[in-house]
């Protein structure tokens, strides 16, 4: 949580005259712009007495009184940094001193009165001499909230415990190799040139303590990736020098692929398989970014318009979240998501919003939807058991049409629609339900070919009535 959130109940007055001031650790550190404020003759508070300036002031005798106290008062550091910005704010007309303008009690006295404030040498400046365009910057305490790239430079600062830097190099980890060249700035201000791994085991650690961890530009040395590489990959991929396959792909082509990739994601979920799930899912995600490669090859739209899309539609679509509705349970829930999603598509007909189903759904589930669509204007069947009543109806017109021969695709379709009403409303998925009778008779067949080969027959020499006994064998066992 960033400290205008977290000190967001902490109001300074309009009256605060109140200066913040960066000190840097060292007495060297102090600016002429420093000095001219510390000797202005008002109160002085320091955020802690490690600090150079400390030193400083009493040479020069002027008085000043340092918050260490409450490290021994407060429970954790969010209470500390509360009650420091709190006794800086009671001062209302003060220069307070800190190590660095980051310090989060420093930005929450800044955010509660509008404090002047002076920037001064940053602790790591020695390792500012790497960076580069893109640099993530962080102090180490937030490690656990950060989220380290291999594609930036890290720098990170006031690494002051070598518990805190295992932390930090472990999250680190997650992105670089353990091998990843680091600048880490020690105590002393000298500079060791270490590898990531080797983070936690320097000799000490204070505020002063800061490393600068560079990018890997070799994409094939990392042992994990995120979203950017992705993309990355896929643009390499579709480049001229590229991969002949992915370069001939488009749209139309990838239609197919799309739907099979949907399909294994559900297979693993079915089987529980959750390595085989974020696989699949990645194989989803791939089709996305592919997609969104053509997309911007073409002038058409890149991947920051395919999630700006999701993300507005998620923020519309839940008003009682980002908005000023309230929904108690799901069902509230669901009603809000159509009421939005008609104002979205500014329909103003239940038929319209029918239409809108896509049609590339399977049959089933297409019908399925259209079904819940109807019931949202109690267009529906009490019951399953009342819905049933019209599978049998339904079943006696197949039964006649055959007869006729005559309309028999549109009766066997009016049959699957009443099935599908019945799984409905017995709250059971049809496309689930079926795919799992399948299996099922997959299975049941299996076992009865395997009972038929040990007892030395074929199939193939088998009447239907023989094949029967066996079935009916194998039902009784699973």
């Amino acid at each position: 949580m960033s400290p205008p959130d977290r000190f967001s109940h902490i109001h300074g007055g309009s009256m605060q005259k109140i200066t913040i001031v960066a000190l840097g650790w060292e007495e060297d550190d102090l600016t002429l712009r420093a000095i001219k404020e510390l000797k202005s003759g008002r109160r002085v508070i320091l955020r802690t007495q490690r600090m150079g300036a400390a030193q400083w002031l009493e040479k020069e005798g002027i008085a000043f009184e340092t918050l260490d106290y409450l490290y021994d008062e407060c429970e954790d550091f969010d209470e500390l940094n509360e009650r420091a910005a709190e006794a800086v704010l009671a001062a209302e007309e003060a220069v307070y001193g800190v190590a660095d303008l980051r310090d989060e009690t420093a930005k929450a006295v800044a955010e509660a009165c509008g404090a002047k404030c002076i920037a001064g040498p940053a602790p790591e400046g020695a390792l500012l001499v790497n960076a580069g365009e893109e640099t993530m910057c962080a102090a180490a305490c937030e490690w656990e909230t950060i989220s380290p790239s291999a594609h930036v430079d890290c720098l990170i600062r006031e690494i002051d415990s070598r518990e805190l830097a295992s932390e930090l190099k472990l999250r680190l980890m997650e992105a670089y190799p353990a091998q990843t060249k680091v600048d880490f700035l020690k105590p002393d201000g000298n500079i060791a040139h270490i590898e990531l791994e080797d983070l936690d085991r320097m000799k000490e650690y204070s505020h002063r303590a800061a490393a600068y961890v560079s990018k890997e530009e070799n994409i094939k040395q990392l042992e994990r990736y995120d979203f950017m590489h992705l993309a990355e990959i896929v643009a390499r991929l579709r480049a001229p020098d590229g991969c002949p396959w992915d370069r001939e792909q488009t749209h139309e082509r990838m239609r197919a692929d799309l739907l099979e990739e949907a399909y294994e994601v559900i297979d693993a979920i079915n089987d529980d398989d959750i390595d085989a799930l974020y696989d699949e899912l990645g194989d989803v995600l791939l089709q996305v970014v592919m997609h969104a490669q053509i997309g911007k090859e073409h002038g058409e739209f890149e991947i920051s318009d395919v999630t700006t899309a999701i993300c507005s539609k998620l923020i519309f679509r839940h008003p009682h979240v980002f908005g000023d509705l309230s929904a108690s349970d799901s069902d509230e829930v669901l009603r809000l998501w159509e009421q939005q999603k008609k104002k979205e598509k500014k329909q103003e007909t239940i038929a319209e919003t029918m239409r809108t189903v896509t049609r590339a759904l399977p049959a089933t589930e297409r019908a399925r939807k259209v079904q819940k669509k109807a019931a949202m204007v109690n267009f529906d069947w009490d019951s399953a058991l009342a819905a049933l009543e019209k599978v049998h109806e339904e079943a006696n017109e197949v039964a006649q049409a055959i007869r006729d021969a005559s309309g028999v695709e549109e009766e066997i379709g009016d049959l699957f629609f009443a099935a599908v009403n019945v799984a409905r409303l017995a709250k059971v998925d049809p496309e689930f339900a079926l795919g799992g009778a399948t299996k099922k008779f997959i299975d049941r067949f299996a076992k009865m070919e395997e009972m038929i080969l040990a007892d030395r027959g074929t199939l193939a020499d088998m009447t239907l009535a023989e094949m029967d006994e066996y079935w009916n064998r194998v039902k009784k066992t699973m």
